[in-house]
């Protein structure tokens, strides 16, 4: 009976430890609250709303139109280079929003790049403002619509294309009445994914000098020493995130249709000849050649300039940010299976509801979770009597756990959900315990699926900069601390070799998934 109590507990407790830092933060912000009128009404305040808003809502505008162009195209049309250009789209999963700020701006800067090209120093073009933000949020973020979108426009059935054939209504007017009405809720879903990630950003903002609720909590914290006004900023910033989850929830209802027929053929792409064919491809390459190719020159041209003084310390720091990942990725694929396992069953009403808190991580951006995190930290080291938590290793991926957590879980869901349930009655009989069940039967079906969900959180975490920054061990540095750093010192161009190694092995990863999911799809 005990064993059966503490086997219902497990996934309970687990999905609470996760959602730790969001609930301390929130429990000690009721107990010691500062927020008053006076903070409310600051002017500092409404300037992080403002442009917070003008942000998010910008990126969304166009994530949403740059992703649908692209999931369209790629789902859709077979042209000249369309295969191609499907992996170019998703490779800028693969660079972190502040890369790309760097890249550009040293592109558009006085003898930058662009003025060394056309022989021509007077070209320079000033980005660093919200309008230059709110590009650099585009091409970083829109890879998460053209994902999910795709998929939704290529499940588009056979039966639904005869009837657009078959009322003669022309591939514009199709996409509007048919095609698009149908993926709403994918674009929507992947411009929410955009929007966390926007609010989550630290390295860009702050780069490009505007002030958001995300710099908001590190010049509190850090500028001020001033933690509870720290805390007041990631609570607002907490309100901010579950109004936008609260309005795609309300959303989501409205648009929960399915775009299944009875057909259970899928629609073939349409080859495209002549000037259409010329017209996809000219789309594609421009979209490329802004969101991939210029970056990826531009990092080439730095380390080139900096071929004779490169700093290969910056293989250190890629040691450093792979043992980090690795563990990191590894102990929450790991949670994740234990948590859906249990949930499998050993199900319990309190499961279900702590299960879907250990969920909010990946809505709450990285510099509130550190907040959290750091609280718990002084609160243990106080009563240990000595610093062992603050600055620790494993609050650094106790931070990646919490926040990322979510972005796994999806992949191990997903393979449970092909495991028949005969199969759970069978392990009971053949099985002589839990262990063997686990390590002989459903680790080895889950394996596609742990590898999937321990590749997307490999690529989230490397490019993660607020908690990393905040939470980090002493002098241990990532390549994402270390780009960060020299872009602060202004030294761009030094930014380029340590840049492309980060970008390269998350590029690994991105690829890798992209071919994984392709293979399942042709089994």
């Amino acid at each position: 009976m005990e064993i059966k109590t503490l086997k219902l507990s497990i996934a309970p407790i687990l999905g609470l430890l996760i959602s730790l830092p969001i609930l301390i933060l929130i429990i000690y912000f009721l107990f010691t609250s500062t927020l008053n009128q006076e903070f409310l009404k600051s002017d500092f305040l409404l300037e992080y709303t403002l442009n917070t808003s003008y942000l998010i809502f910008g990126t969304a505008f166009f994530v949403i139109i740059l992703g649908t162009i692209t999931s369209y195209l790629s789902a859709r049309f077979d042209y000249f280079g369309s295969k191609f250009f499907a992996v170019c789209f998703i490779l800028p999963l693969a660079y972190p929003a502040y890369i790309f700020g760097y890249t550009y701006v040293g592109f558009f800067e006085f003898r930058g790049l662009l003025s060394q090209i056309f022989a021509d120093t007077t070209i320079k073009l000033d980005i660093l403002n919200m309008y230059g933000a709110i590009f650099i949020f585009t091409i970083a973020m829109f890879p998460y619509v053209f994902i999910i979108a795709r998929v939704s426009f290529a499940m588009v059935s056979k039966t639904i294309i005869e009837l657009i054939s078959l009322q003669k209504i022309n591939p514009t007017k199709a996409f509007f009445k048919v095609y698009l009405p149908l993926s709403y809720p994918a674009i929507f879903a992947g411009t929410i994914l955009a929007i966390m990630e926007t609010l989550s950003d630290y390295g860009t903002v702050l780069y490009f000098g505007i002030d958001t609720f995300s710099v908001g909590v590190f010049k509190s914290w850090f500028g001020y020493n001033d933690l509870s006004g720290a805390i007041n900023i990631a609570i607002v910033l907490l309100i901010f995130v579950f109004s936008i989850l609260l309005i795609e929830y309300q959303v989501r209802k409205k648009f929960r249709f399915s775009s299944s027929t009875n057909s259970s053929q899928k629609a073939e792409k349409i080859k495209l000849k002549g000037k259409q064919n010329f017209l996809a491809f000219f789309i594609s390459f421009i979209i490329s050649l802004f969101t991939l190719f210029i970056p990826t020159g531009v990092l080439l041209y730095w380390t080139f300039l900096d071929i004779n003084t490169l700093d290969f310390t910056a293989f250190n720091f890629l040691f450093n940010t792979l043992k980090l990942n690795i563990i990191s990725s590894t102990f929450i694929i790991f949670l994740a299976f234990l948590i859906v396992y249990f949930l499998r069953f050993f199900p319990t009403k309190i499961s279900n509801v702590t299960h879907k808190l250990s969920m909010l991580g990946y809505s709450i951006p990285g510099a509130v979770v550190a907040v959290g995190l750091i609280i718990i930290a002084n609160y243990l080291d106080r009563g240990l009597g000595f610093a062992f938590f603050s600055g620790s290793f494993m609050i650094l991926v106790f931070a990646y756990t919490t926040r990322y957590f979510a972005s796994s879980i999806g992949s191990v869901e997903n393979g449970f959900s092909k495991i028949n349930s005969s199969l759970d009655d069978a392990s009971r009989i053949f099985c002589k315990s839990e262990k063997e069940s686990i390590f002989k039967i459903y680790l080895p079906l889950l394996k596609p699926y742990l590898l999937s969900g321990f590749l997307i959180l490999y690529i989230d975490i490397a490019k993660e900069l607020p908690a990393t920054l905040i939470l980090r061990p002493f002098n241990y540095d990532t390549l994402a601390i270390r780009v960060y750093e020299l872009a602060s010192n202004e030294m761009l161009y030094k930014t380029g070799f340590p840049s492309l190694l980060l970008v390269g092995s998350t590029a690994i990863a991105v690829l890798f998934l992209n071919f994984k999911k392709k293979n399942k799809r042709k089994k």
